[in-house]
């Protein structure tokens, strides 16, 4: 009988929360599309949430290590010891790996699902994309297949580590959190959102160009309400020593009144968000996990971005992309008075959304195994 096991602690950056979230999913999904005699093992460490599953096919173990700790432990290769003769998949980098030999029996996967340590470690800020870079590393080296969720991040990892690199794209799906759920009408109304609105992730600054968005709302009165979900700002920190919020401080007086800054009590407030905004509005030079684009495509949400090459694959022909700032701006004034192009592109977002699935994510990653 094969035991997958999924490595349930996500990379301790800005989307790990999101990142434990998607690894429940998978797991659940993993159980579901098994092949016979084959089960699920879901690995998690001391003091982490631990999911109740349904199926009998998945095990919960837990590690003895708390999860601050693992960054430090899974550096050293013995830590890895214990999982030698397994199949193994990680959602992120943060996996232990050895060297081992060719009869050992054992199989690992992992995922590197964003290119940020590359393309905009500031972001992530300097030891932590560090500490990523490290952690891709050992998996490019020891690791039987690397997956990622595009063919752009593919790329840039081909790049760094050379083009003979074994690489395979496996699309993930939102977290079920993303999504919205019966309850999606009353979490808007206690987040006072506004009837109508438009929303993004975008955060002041070069990468996040919050100001393409607020130069726009400046030019055109007609583009109305501007949601930021502020929580997910990756630029550290979030707030400066005195306590402000940069996104807060970067909305001037005039526009207060339509920039509604949103903190998500939990993840199912972004779902509810996603479900009631008219786009998403992504004006951002970099691509994390790509989750929540994904989840606007499933909402039949159309996405208006910058054309960085991972957003813009994930996207297709259900979004448009403007790569300047004035570009962005009038791409926005057209389509907020072109009610037909919206709903046109609506349709192509959730067919595009329909393509990204758990299951199938899972039933790709047991094909993996199968043929290493």
């Amino acid at each position: 009988m094969a035991t997958l096991t999924l490595i349930a602690d996500p990379f301790p950056d800005w989307e790990a929360e999101a990142q434990a979230a998607a690894a429940r999913d998978l797991a659940v999904a993993i159980a579901e599309t098994a092949p016979r005699s084959c089960s699920a093992r879901y690995l998690v460490s001391r003091g982490a949430a631990n999911p109740q599953f349904t199926s009998p096919l998945i095990r919960t173990e837990q590690l003895p290590m708390r999860a601050g700790m693992l960054p430090f432990a899974w550096q050293n290769g013995a830590t890895a010891r214990p999982l030698d003769g397994e199949f193994v998949h990680a959602l992120t980098p943060l996996v232990p790996l050895r060297s081992r030999g060719d009869d050992d029996g054992s199989q690992t996967s992992v995922t590197i699902s964003h290119a940020l340590a590359w393309e905009a470690p500031a972001l992530l800020g300097n030891t932590q994309a560090r500490l990523y870079r490290a952690f891709a590393r050992r998996a490019v080296r020891h690791a039987d297949v690397i997956l990622t969720p595009t063919h752009a991040t593919a790329r840039v990892l081909q790049e760094n580590y050379g083009t003979d690199l074994p690489i395979q794209v496996l699309q993930p799906a939102p977290p079920r959190e993303y999504l919205a759920g019966t309850d999606a009408a009353e979490r808007r109304a206690a987040l006072e959102l506004p009837p109508r609105y438009a929303l993004t992730t975008a955060a002041p600054g070069e990468y996040g160009r919050l100001e393409w968005l607020l130069d726009a709302m400046r030019a055109d009165p007609a583009l109305g309400s501007l949601v930021v979900i502020a929580s997910l700002d990756p630029t550290p920190p979030s707030r400066d020593k005195s306590g402000a919020d940069p996104v807060a401080a970067a909305i001037p007086s005039e526009l207060q009144h339509r920039v509604h800054i949103v903190q998500p009590r939990e993840l199912a407030d972004i779902g509810a968000v996603i479900a009631g905004t008219d786009a998403l509005l992504m004006p951002q030079a970099f691509a994390g996990t790509g989750y929540l684009t994904i989840a606007a495509l499933s909402a039949s949400v159309p996405v208006l971005h910058a054309g960085h090459a991972a957003t813009a694959e994930l996207v297709l022909d259900a979004g448009v992309a403007a790569e300047t700032a004035k570009e962005f701006a009038a791409e926005c004034s057209r389509l907020i008075r072109d009610p037909e192009a919206i709903a046109k592109l609506a349709v192509l977002a959730g067919d595009r959304g329909r393509g990204f699935s758990w299951n199938g994510a899972a039933w790709q990653l047991w094909e993996t195994h199968a043929n290493l």
